[in-house]
């Protein structure tokens, strides 16, 4: 046995990771993921092939199935996609510098609009096909999940008194959930409103029917 063997006792071999590959997969997945929005908007869910999606992205169709295992994978992987439009990171960011609960709701607002303006798409072609398809209706629900997740913990972390008197966690809770909903979202923009307007909207709504009235 050599000194190289001793050494490596007990240890775990260490996974060879090259940046440049790594780099290259990343731009795979997104090139197949811009591709298959692109022929969604056109076809649907239904009416796009994994073999159509490989096309459009100019790469083989056993790199689709490599990259996302089948089409219930692919439906996971746009709601990844959703999170990244919306840019989880400054919503984070965003919530730890609040000086409040007032503001903390202002930002998961603009954490809505920057999804629906970024990944509109995407949300919809979940929203609509959750209805009729097993494997969207499961990405769909995961996606409300994160949501709703994500709001208790932030909720969860305000102040005793912050909530209106009379409120529970829960009830708060569902006031976010349709507030920030797409359905709400959605109606609101076919009848002429801007993101801007909506957001605004939200985060006033929400904080007058969550917040304890400081006045």
């Amino acid at each position: 046995m050599n000194i190289g063997e001793v050494i490596g006792m007990g240890q775990e071999k260490r996974a060879y990771r090259s940046p440049r590959r790594e780099a290259q997969a990343r731009e795979t997945r997104e090139r197949l993921i811009a591709a298959a929005r692109r022929l969604f908007a056109d076809g649907g869910w239904n009416g796009t092939t994994l073999k159509a999606i490989a096309r459009e992205a100019e790469v083989a169709e056993p790199t689709v199935y490599a990259v996302f295992g089948n089409k219930a994978g692919l439906a996971m992987a746009l709601t990844d996609t959703v999170d990244d439009e919306a840019d989880v990171a400054t919503l984070v960011a965003e919530l730890d510098a609040a000086p409040g609960p007032a503001h903390q709701l202002e930002a998961m607002a603009r954490f809505e609009k920057r999804m629906y303006d970024g990944a509109g798409d995407i949300v919809r072609l979940l929203h609509e096909g959750a209805r009729t398809n097993h494997d969207l209706d499961v990405a769909y629900r995961e996606g409300l999940s994160r949501g709703d997740a994500g709001r208790r913990r932030v909720l969860s972390g305000w102040p005793t008194g912050a909530l209106r008197a009379g409120l529970t966690l829960d009830q708060a809770l569902d006031l976010c959930s349709l507030a920030l909903s797409f359905e709400v979202w959605d109606h609101l923009a076919h009848r002429g409103w801007s993101s801007d307007q909506i957001a605004a909207w939200a985060t006033a709504m929400l904080t007058r029917e969550i917040l304890r009235d400081q006045g």
